[in-house]
Formats: structure tokens, sequence, C-alpha cells
């Protein structure tokens, strides 16, 4: 394999004519924004079609349907979730009230778990995937170049976090108005709302979930990039996640608990109140950031110098 090959530069007739003469029409790829659109379309039509993915939306799917029945059943004879003593996801004991509730009981159930499970499956095989497929090398001379290809793949995983999110609160969403009255809502603060409003909380909501996984989907990159085993990248991001979670659960480490990304997803409760608190939303979303940042940064210094053989 040539050296040009390996750093993503344009090879054949484009990479070596002679000076004045007629550029190769295909060369013009290199630059062209719709070509970097059209390797973001072929990224998610892969990802998507993909049966790993699909079952991984549709578990994520089950969830409010299992959590919606598991309610309804249990408060069939009149008594409310979890018995009254406040057990379960947040926002449960309301559920039985208004089907809306179960979007917020979803989001919560998934997203400690499930929905960042998900999100590692996906970034993590974003690189290591195509190298262990031995597609990488093929990609990088398409020509992509090492630095638009991991941003498609960053793009990617990006667009699979609010697809994700956006399965669970809409089977959820179905399932609450299947299975529970619906209507105005009553705020953690107390206040009445409308449906209509309610609704649109939902939807920031589901927003600020979906960002809330942006960190580890530039964490599960990062990894993707040091290995050249999907599976071995997968499990990684996967182990990653739970090990952080169990950190962020004991008390002696307070002091670093704010630093760790899942410290502040729960906090998108607190659009549920009136008027909305803000100050740890916009923690969590500064907090994401930062992790975006540092990562992406690491995934694109060890991307851009590492050697491509397959």
């Amino acid at each position: 394999m040539s050296r040009a090959e390996v750093r993503g530069e344009p090879v054949g007739e484009a990479a070596v004519a002679a000076p004045g003469a007629v550029p190769d029409p295909d060369a013009a790829r290199v630059a062209s924004p719709l070509w970097s659109l059209g390797l973001l379309r072929s990224e998610l039509l892969t990802t998507f079609r993909r049966w790993r993915t699909l079952a991984l939306l549709a578990v994520l799917a089950a969830v409010p349907v299992l959590v919606g029945i598991a309610v309804k059943i249990e408060t069939s004879d009149g008594s409310s979730p979890g018995g009254g003593g406040g057990e379960g996801p947040a926002f449960i004991s309301q559920v039985s009230n208004n089907g809306l509730f179960l979007v917020f009981t979803a989001l919560a159930a998934t997203l400690p778990f499930f929905l960042p499970m998900a999100i590692g499956v996906v970034a993590g095989d974003a690189i290591a995937g195509e190298s262990s497929a031995g597609t990488l090398r093929y990609l990088l001379v398409a020509p992509a170049g090492r630095s638009r290809l991991l941003l498609t793949k960053y793009a990617m995983v990006i667009a699979f976090c609010l697809a994700a999110t956006l399965v669970v609160a809409v089977s959820a969403l179905a399932v609450g108005a299947l299975l529970f009255p619906v209507g105005d809502l009553i705020t953690i603060s107390g206040t009445r709302i409308s449906y209509t409003e309610g609704l649109g909380r939902a939807l920031l909501i589901a927003l600020v979930v979906a960002a809330s996984l942006v960190g580890v989907a530039a964490l599960g990159l990062f990894v993707s990039t040091l290995t050249g085993s999907g599976i071995a990248a997968m499990a990684t991001t996967v182990g990653l996640l739970i090990t952080v979670q169990i950190l962020d659960q004991i008390p002696q480490l307070d002091a670093l608990q704010p630093y760790f990304f899942s410290h502040y997803w729960l906090s998108f409760a607190d659009v549920m109140r009136e008027p909305v608190y803000w100050d740890d939303l916009v923690k969590n979303l500064g907090l994401q950031a930062l992790y975006a940042a540092v990562f992406g940064s690491a995934a694109w210094a060890r991307f851009t110098t590492k050697d491509v053989t397959a």
C-alpha cells in the first residue's frame, strides 16, 4: 500500500497529473461538500440497515411497552405503582394518572444503561468495525480523508443518539395513550399545564437526553480508534460506561462525581418544573460538550496518525 493510500490522499491520475493538465472531475470530490453529505448519507443508511442496529432499537422500543404493561397490571386493583413507596424510575407514580408520564418514566429507565449501551455499541464499532471488516483502507482512498471520515462517523453516532432517544419517547407516548388516560398534567412543582405543553416538554426532554449522550459517543469513537477489533471496542466502551456509573454511586468519590459524564443525566426531570430549573441542565450539557471536545480531539489525534493496514 502506498503512502498516499495510508494517509487518505487521492490516488490515480488526479494525484500524478502534470501541472497544467486538465484535472480529473472525480478529484473535485475531495473538497466537495455534496460528496461529504453523500458519505454521511451512506454511513446512515449502512448503520440503520444493520440487523444489530435494528435489534438495539427494537429492545429500546420494547422497554416502554414492558414498563407500561407492568404499571397497568400493578394498578389494576387501584393501588399506586411500587406500592406507593416511591420505588422505580422517576415519574412512575404518575403514569396511571396520565399516560404522558410514561415518556418521562421510560427515558429515566433507559438512560442509565440501555441507551448508553446502544450508543456504546454503535460508537465502538464505528472505526474498529471497518478495520476488522477490511473496509477502512478503501474508505480512506475513496477519497474521504481521515478527518472527514472521523467527523462523518461521529455525526452518524450523534444521529443514532437522537434516533434511539426518539424511539423510546415515541414508543412510550403510544403505549401511554393506549393504556392510560391522557390530558392536562401536573408538574413536579404542582402547577397544571396543558397536554399540548406537556408534549412540548416531552420533546424537549428527549432532546436533552439525546444531548446527554454525546460524551459517550465521543468516548466510544476514541476507543474505536485504539483497536482493530469491533467487538473489543464495543465491549470496552460498554465496560467503561458501567464502571463510571458504579463509581458515580460511591459516596467516598463525591468530589469527583460531578465530573463523571453520567452524573447529571437525570437532570432532565427539571424540565418538568415550573419554572424550569436550568442549573443542572446547563451543567450536564456543558459537561457533555467537554467530553466531546476532549475525546473527540483524542480520537482525531489517534486516527490521523494511525497506520491503516486493513
